[in-house]
């Protein structure tokens, strides 16, 4: 048996390690809520807590088996046996699907062009729900876009000497004509639509189950 080092950052890292390879066969979104929550309950504890919560918590492959147990079937419906009673057909939650995800990157793209502003929050709406994306990678999508143009804007201002507007920065040689107006076009016809479209990217070949 391989001996782990006896310090609260060992014994968590090397319990969620077993974990992420107990629970490989599940849904890429069931795992990554699991591990996440599981994460969150072992910081910051010291090395006797951990001991105790890890034990408390039990065997990796024990979680992975009842995760297991509670996610739908691979295919799109599951059929699930009623007492005296015909089957009863359930579908697996739409968030959970490729389609739903598609939809979503799309709306958060391109929303804002058919309905401005309230196109976009939809979409942020959608991408928040969908489970095929780290919540990092949400958060990324939809932040990153408004940092980018925040900084373009604080660039601008201080080579037009102060003026946000951009009613100065034509005389500057480095950043002709660059201002406010430029810089929310760039928001709207570039960053956004971009941002939608990288989240379809980090979702390819991810189990939609």
């Amino acid at each position: 048996m391989t001996m782990i080092e006896n310090t609260p950052e060992a014994l968590r890292e090397d319990y969620l390690a077993r974990l992420e390879a107990a629970m490989r066969d599940l849904p890429h979104g069931v795992a990554a809520d699991i591990r996440g929550g599981i994460a969150e309950e072992l910081a910051g504890l010291d090395t006797e807590e951990m001991a105790v919560r890890i034990a408390q918590l039990g065997d990796p492959r024990e979680i992975a088996r009842e995760a297991q147990r509670e996610v739908p079937g691979s295919g799109p419906d599951i059929v699930v046996a009623a007492p005296s009673a015909a089957p009863v057909r359930r579908r697996r939650p739409a968030t959970t699907t490729r389609g739903f995800a598609i939809t979503a990157a799309l709306t958060l793209s391109f929303g804002g062009f058919l309905a401005p502003v309230l196109g976009w929050i939809v979409g942020v709406a959608r991408v928040t729900s969908a489970s095929l994306w780290k919540r990092w990678e949400k958060l990324l999508a939809i932040v990153a876009p408004f940092v980018v143009t925040g900084l373009s804007l604080l660039i601008a201002s201080l080579f037009s000497g102060g003026d946000a507007a951009g009613t100065g920065a034509a005389d500057n040689p480095l950043m002709p004509g660059l201002g406010e107006w430029h810089l929310l076009i760039l928001l709207g016809l570039l960053l956004i639509p971009a941002s939608g479209l990288w989240l379809l990217w980090r979702m390819r070949g991810r189990d939609p189950r």
